[in-house]
């Protein structure tokens, strides 16, 4: 058992105060109520420290020893809830660092050489952004994996595509949940930049300008499995460009996720009636008996902003601060935690709904008869026959609006009607037009066809087994 020692005052830079901090001022400047959140990581980071210091002859081995000891035994109070969290001592740091005196004594004041809190903070939260960026893509990947499904699924489900709600183009429900795969494909793609920019030590750094013991920066990366150091202890120690990025990809994300919730929230109504939602995703009214309410929805399209107000609030704190590490960083975490906590919950919701959620194919079918869906197709076609296809645009335009007057389809015209605005079309050509011909034609990279979506889905999930 390593010599108890005398305790030091309860403030790490106390010696050179002659009274004692007010207490109204300690309750203001404490952050241990949010970044307890951070002690896995202040704990990973003081024990690469402590095996970096004894490498290079800082400390001895017997005190290496009882420092990792005494680290992993409040790691396991953490674990069970029975760390005594102390307001007065500031922060996660120097509560650790406390509690960590009381079992080992004397050697616990020897962890903190060469080391300052901003150093130390810079190293704490990077490795909490390669954790929960890390953590992200496995349930962004999940989420993936089921929207692939649902999209294999839905090759032959004929569908609208909407622009500006109306009813656009034929399309598939493949193709469909292939487009919500897109936009996720490209914030795991971010997420995972995210992880990479985050994964460098800054430990060495100090408070601003590094130190005179002779450390290995590199020895602590590798203990960490980080990729590398930062370059600049000035800029390192100031640092939260990795913070910005991960907020910047997980509002991104919610956008993605909140315009899905939209359209889902549409097509659940009665009025659009496409999209059918199981119960146990549903909630009531407390005085409407008849009410069911896609508030898993509605909660994800109100959280997207929450997770936007977070990325401006840490942008706004960051646009005006001199070089070197401010107090105004101590807020930059409650911001990252709140929508590290959104983003995870609402991927791993949508997983769950997505899974259970059901197109309503007789519905979506029926739409297709709506008078234009295939007025593209018939442009396209008068190109063919040597119209320019400003001219063709128009004339389809004018047989639209003369098919919206009859209540008819395009595909239900006459030759006698099409000839009155066009006399080359072939005889019984709007017969052709069928919302399978429409998507079948469609036949090249990016296009709904049902050999394109398929080989999509398959690439897909050829980038994703990268993640595996």
């Amino acid at each position: 058992m390593m010599e108890k020692g005398a305790p030091l005052p309860d403030k790490p830079w106390g010696g050179r105060f002659q009274e004692a901090t007010d207490e109204e001022v300690l309750a203001y400047t404490e952050s241990i109520s949010f970044d307890q959140t951070l002690w896995r990581q202040d704990i990973r980071g003081s024990g690469a420290h402590a095996k970096m210091l004894v490498k290079v002859g800082i400390l001895t081995g017997e005190e290496g020893d009882a420092i990792l000891l005494g680290l992993s035994e409040i790691a396991e109070e953490f674990e069970k809830g029975t760390f005594p969290v102390r307001p007065e001592l500031e922060d996660i740091h120097m509560n650790i660092e406390r509690r960590l005196f009381e079992k080992i004594g004397t050697p616990a004041h020897k962890l903190h050489t060469a080391r300052s809190r901003n150093d130390q903070v810079a190293l704490d939260l990077r490795l909490y952004v390669v954790d929960e960026a890390s953590a992200l893509v496995g349930l962004l990947r999940d989420l993936l994996d089921v929207i692939l499904e649902k999209a294999e699924g839905g090759v032959d489900l004929l569908m609208p595509g909407y622009t500006h709600l109306q009813p656009a183009q034929p399309i598939t429900g493949g193709y469909y949940y292939l487009c919500h795969a897109e936009r996720l494909l490209r914030d795991l793609d971010r997420v995972k930049d995210v992880r990479r920019r985050a994964g460098i030590s800054p430990l060495g750094s100090g408070a601003l300008a590094g130190t005179t013991f002779p450390i290995d920066r590199h020895y602590v990366a590798d203990l960490l499995g980080l990729q590398g150091i930062t370059g600049n202890g000035l800029d390192a120690v100031s640092d939260r460009d990795f913070a910005a990025d991960f907020l910047h990809a997980l509002s991104l994300l919610m956008v993605h996720l909140s315009q899905w919730a939209e359209e889902w929230i549409l097509w659940s109504t009665s009025e659009f009636s496409v999209l059918e939602i199981p119960d146990r995703y549903m909630t009531g009214s407390s005085m409407m008996p008849q009410k069911k309410n896609p508030d898993i929805l509605e909660l994800t399209r109100g959280r997207a902003g929450r997770v936007l107000g977070d990325y401006v609030s840490l942008m706004t704190l960051l646009k005006a601060l001199p070089g070197g590490y401010n107090r105004d960083l101590q807020e930059d975490k409650e911001q990252l935690f709140d929508a590290v906590s959104v983003g995870k919950r609402a991927v791993s919701m949508m997983t769950s709904l997505c899974g259970q959620a059901r197109l309503k194919e007789e519905k979506l079918r029926s739409r297709l008869s709506s008078g234009g869906l295939l007025a593209t197709d018939m442009a396209e076609d008068l190109v063919r026959m040597g119209v320019p296809f400003r001219e063709a645009h128009a004339i389809v335009g004018r047989i639209v609006a003369h098919s919206d007057k009859l209540g008819l389809s395009l595909s239900e015209m006459s030759d006698e009607d099409l000839s009155r605005f066009y006399e080359g079309f072939p005889k019984g050509y709007a017969k052709c037009l069928t919302p399978e011909m429409a998507v079948s034609r469609r036949n090249h990279p990016g296009g709904p066809a049902r050999e394109r979506v398929l080989e999509r889905i398959s690439a897909i999930r050829s980038i994703l087994a990268e993640f595996r």
